[in-house]
Parts: C-alpha cells; sequence; structure tokens
C-alpha cells in the first residue's frame, strides 16, 4: 500500500480553535460555514508554509478546473465540500505516491537512474542545511546543526516539495527551480480586517488559495500548448525524467502544460524509506521514517517562464525574468512593483496579483493583502527569509488604477530622493570628510522609509477610494511631502544631536540642518527635483520665478533713482 498524498493525514491545519489537525488536502474545507475551519497552515518550517500554500493552489487548479471568471466565483461564493474536492482529487493521474517502486510524487523516475548513487543524509534536502562552512560562522537559520536525522513522511514530503519548489544553486549539474534559486512568491489574501464579527487571521484559508487559482482561460494565456493533457505534461515525475545533462534541454512553456508552472522538477532526488520512529522536525511518531536520500545533477532544466505566482522585471536582454528576495526584506518601497508595476514598465506584478482587480470587482472587495515570502539566497546559501504583507487595492477601471499608480510612482521616488538628501545630510554633519566616513549608514535611509510606510497606504487607501480625483492625488501627495520633512528631520535630529558637541562640530551640524531643510522644503536644485518628482508647487514659484521676480525689483529699484 502506498503513502498517497491524496488521501494521507499529511498536512498540519489549523483550525479557529488553535487546534491543529493533520488530514489531507480535501480536508481545507472542512467546517468552512461552521465555528471552527481551517484558518492557516501549521508547518514546523516557513519554507514548508510557503511550499505548502504554492502547491495547493496548483492543486486545486487542476483538480477543479475552473473554466473561467464566472465559473471561479461561483466556487468563492459557494465552496466545494470536502467529499466534492476529494472526488476532484481521486480523478487526478496517480501522481501522489511519496513511495513505492513506480513513479513517486515530486521524485526522480526511475529507480535505477539513481541506483549507484550513495545515500546522503536527509538534513541535505533542506535549503538552508548546515555545512561546514555555516557551522564555523555560526549561521544556522532553520536548521540546528546535528538535530535533523529523520523525518517522517509527512515532514519529508514537505521538505522535498519546499526542495523542488525553491531549489537554489547546488554545484554542476544541481538545477534551480523553474524561478531560480529562491524566488519571491506573492499571494493576494482577501481576507482583511472589516470591522465585522471577524478578524482577518479568523476566517477560512480556503478564501486565500481559492483567490490566487488560475482559470484555465488564465492558464491558457501563459503558454501556446494549453491543451496538453498528457499527466506526465502536468506530472513530470509520471514519465522518465528529462535530463539536462545534453545541450538544448532545457523545458520552455511551449513544451508541456502551463499547470507544470506548480509541479517544477528541477532536482533528481528519490527517498529512501526505513523503520518506524520520531520525525526530528514535527515530533510526531510514524510508521516508516527517512534518513537518507539519493540524488544525481542534472533534473529537468526550464527556461522561459513567468511563474503565476511571482513577479518579474525586464533584464537589460529584454526578457523577463523573476524577482528574488533580497537583503532588507520587502517594504513599501518594493509596493509599487508588486501590486501595479512600475510606470517605466520593468517589473509587472505576479499574474494572480494582477487579476485581483477583476476578481476584486466580483466579490465586491476594495482590499486586500498582498503575502509576499521566499528566500534570499546567495548562490547556493540561504541569508535569510522574506515574509512580509502590505495592503493591495482594487481599481474600479483602468483611469483609476493609473491613477493609483501614479501617486505611489511620485511617492516612492521623491521617498527615494528625501532619503538621500537624509543621508548626505547625516554624513556632512558627524563626518568633517563625508566621503571618508567609516561604516555603513544606510541604515539612516532605511529608518526614512520605515516612518513613512503608515503615511504612504493611508495615502494610498484615500486615493483608491472610490471617486478619487487627480486633484485629490495632488492633495494627497503635498500632505506627504509635508510628512516626508517632518520625518527626515526628526532622523536627522537622532543622528545628529547637537548637545555638548565642541564648536566646530556643533557647526557642521547647524549647517547640515540649515541645508536639509532648504532642500526638503524646495528651496535648493535638488529641492526643486523633489518638488517635481511630486509635481507640487514650488516655494515662491521656484528659482526661476524667484529670481524674474527680484529682477523685476531690481529693475523698479533702478528707474526710481
Amino acid at each position: 500500500m502506498t503513502y498517497d498524498l491524496r488521501t494521507e493525514r499529511w498536512i498540519p491545519w489549523r483550525r479557529r480553535s488553535g487546534t491543529v489537525e493533520w488530514g489531507p488536502p480535501w480536508l481545507l474545507t472542512d467546517g468552512i460555514a461552521g465555528d471552527d475551519p481551517i484558518v492557516a497552515l501549521a508547518a514546523p518550517r516557513p519554507d514548508f508554509d510557503g511550499a505548502l500554500q504554492e502547491f495547493l493552489i496548483g492543486l486545486l487548479g487542476v483538480a477543479m478546473q475552473v473554466a473561467d471568471e464566472e465559473a471561479w466565483e461561483a466556487l468563492w461564493r459557494s465552496p466545494p465540500t470536502p467529499e466534492t474536492l476529494r472526488a476532484a482529487l481521486d480523478r487526478l493521474p496517480q501522481a501522489f505516491d511519496l513511495d513505492g517502486d513506480g513513479p513517486r510524487f515530486f521524485q526522480d523516475f526511475p529507480a535505477a537512474d539513481l541506483a549507484a548513487e550513495a545515500p546522503g543524509p536527509i538534513d541535505q534536502l533542506l535549503i538552508d542545511a548546515v555545512g561546514d562552512q555555516t557551522i564555523k560562522l555560526n549561521k544556522d537559520l532553520f536548521v540546528k546543526r546535528g538535530r535533523v536525522e529523520r523525518l517522517g513522511r509527512p515532514a519529508a514530503a514537505m521538505a522535498l516539495l519546499a526542495m523542488q519548489t525553491y531549489a537554489p544553486a547546488g554545484g554542476r549539474g544541481n538545477r534551480t527551480s523553474l524561478r531560480g534559486g529562491g524566488p519571491l512568491t506573492t499571494l493576494v489574501d482577501p481576507r482583511v480586517d472589516t470591522g465585522g464579527e471577524l478578524l482577518a487571521h479568523e476566517r477560512p484559508l480556503w478564501e486565500k488559495l481559492w483567490a490566487n487559482v488560475e482559470t484555465l482561460q488564465q492558464a491558457a494565456g501563459r503558454s501556446p500548448t494549453a491543451n496538453a493533457n498528457s499527466p506526465a505534461d502536468v506530472f513530470p515525475w509520471l514519465a522518465p525524467t528529462r535530463s539536462s545533462a545534453a545541450a538544448n534541454a532545457a523545458v520552455t512553456p511551449a513544451s508541456v502544460s502551463p499547470w507544470q508552472a506548480y509541479f517544477g522538477l528541477p532536482r533528481r532526488i528519490r527517498l529512501e524509506f526505513g523503520a518506524a520512529g520520531r520525525c526530528d522536525l514535527t515530533g510526531r511518531n510514524d510508521a516508516a521514517t527517512v534518513a537518507t536520500f539519493r540524488s544525481r545533477p542534472y533534473g529537468v532544466q526550464y527556461a522561459a517562464w513567468e511563474h503565476p505566482l511571482t513577479p518579474h522585471y525586464e533584464s537589460p536582454k529584454k526578457d523577463w525574468l523573476p524577482v528574488h528576495g533580497q537583503p532588507g526584506g520587502i517594504g513599501w518601497r518594493d509596493w509599487l512593483g508588486l501590486t501595479f508595476g512600475t510606470p517605466d514598465e520593468k517589473r509587472r506584478p505576479a499574474r494572480t496579483v494582477a487579476a485581483f482587480t477583476g476578481r476584486a470587482g466580483r466579490v465586491d472587495l476594495r482590499e486586500a493583502r498582498l503575502h509576499a515570502f521566499g528566500y534570499d539566497m546567495d548562490n547556493a546559501k540561504a541569508r535569510g527569509w522574506t515574509d512580509a504583507s502590505q495592503p493591495v487595492f482594487a481599481a474600479p477601471d483602468a483611469e483609476h488604477r493609473q491613477l493609483i499608480g501614479d501617486a505611489a510612482g511620485r511617492l516612492t521616488e521623491g521617498t527615494s530622493l528625501a532619503a538621500s538628501l537624509l543621508f548626505g545630510g547625516v554624513q556632512r554633519a558627524l563626518f568633517q570628510r563625508p566621503e571618508d566616513a567609516p561604516g555603513d549608514l544606510s541604515v539612516v535611509k532605511a529608518e526614512l522609509w520605515a516612518s513613512t510606510e503608515a503615511p504612504f497606504f493611508q495615502a494610498m487607501r484615500a486615493i483608491a477610494a472610490p471617486g478619487a480625483s487627480i486633484t485629490a492625488a495632488d492633495e494627497i501627495c503635498q500632505r506627504f511631502a509635508r510628512t516626508l520633512t517632518h520625518q527626515a528631520l526628526a532622523i536627522f535630529d537622532r543622528w545628529c544631536p547637537g548637545d555638548a558637541l565642541e564648536p566646530v562640530a556643533l557647526r557642521r551640524v547647524v549647517t547640515a540642518r540649515y541645508n536639509l531643510a532648504r532642500a526638503l522644503g524646495g528651496w535648493t536644485p535638488l529641492g526643486e527635483k523633489l518638488f517635481a518628482t511630486l509635481r507640487i508647487p514650488l516655494p515662491g514659484g521656484g528659482r526661476a520665478a524667484r529670481l524674474a521676480k527680484s529682477a523685476k525689483s531690481r529693475t523698479r529699484k533702478e528707474a526710481k533713482k
């Protein structure tokens, strides 16, 4: 009897009451209309949690096969019962066996291809596996040295999912994921606090997952082979692995079904199952455990894919590449590119995020949350895990969408300029030769971004409101400019206090603050650039107007002499 992930109790579901219940995928909608529905996943690691969400979104897409937005809306308003979900999963190919002699879930096939490879310890299946250099530098992330030697089947399935979904660079022939190593995922989460009885975290997880499920029409828009219906075109482990050892062996959207975006197989891995025991990650006992696995290089190599759950940017070569996690995480400075796309059209949001505007109108939503998560990788090294949540707003039409995007672009670029002004001011205040300043003062800029996050989203919420106009957006940008000035000067004062300074140092601080205030007020060339970016009126009409006024005044005075 194989361990079929469609029916086994391998997913940790968290209910509204806080109870964690292990169950199969079809448990998702259990009790959805009652007092204790499933509201979240409870995986032992955040990367498992993220990979499970992506897998479930893809699984719902291939199982439910909703034709268009009308069919999608029908299931939003009347979610399927667990019995309906189970029947839909039963109709899928036998692609979910974690063990057995045949094709295995997210594993290499056939088994004979890996028989000659030496088994490796199971902790090396974890993306942040602790190597010798990690131990030496004391940079353990999620996995602490010597703590993961055996996994139960549920944790092994989750580890396999995470590795294949986010696979980083790993040496010659070890392929990265369909989106490269450590891609950034963005999901629309429609569960926001609305002032009703339920808070966002108390609402069913179904709403978040279903909000990101593609229709058949949407999937078809990603691939010229949308009608490819071979099971192996969707679940690649059902056929012998497409080795990428040979040249020109890349798998493109034109080669297979667009649904393979959710089920990529970049790594050639085969788990080895052993005796019963206790899982080192979940603490649960299992009738079979995994201590080792076999692997070899040259799994499937993917090229030219645009993953529906990931934002993309245009490279200098004019092709579109997936966005990856970066040091410092996600802040509001990234918001425009993740939700609407940048004005220069070099960044665009994930397809499911872009689809939110139309769906929001169907289900009477004005606002949702954008959940962004993923690894920050330095080649094979995991530097950190990004996990952020920001508001995302629906626009009723293209004109209103343009208004929101335009205002967001003005505020983002304006804040970037103000941060540079602040950074320069602090450098000049603290050091006689700013270019020789020791250490990294970029945290000064980060403080300005952090202190203006709440005002930015207040501004966006106001501009996204029904009936907002260009005039209203201009007034909001003017108010935001005053907030920028206030916050920048407050941060300057914290970094450059004038108390107990020697006269020379005090003079530097006073001069730097005066020049910063003038620039933020629009009285210098850089200040005029800031005001032009925000598109707000300059004081006195700007330098040209002031010079003209001054010249006119001199002319009148000379005429009187």
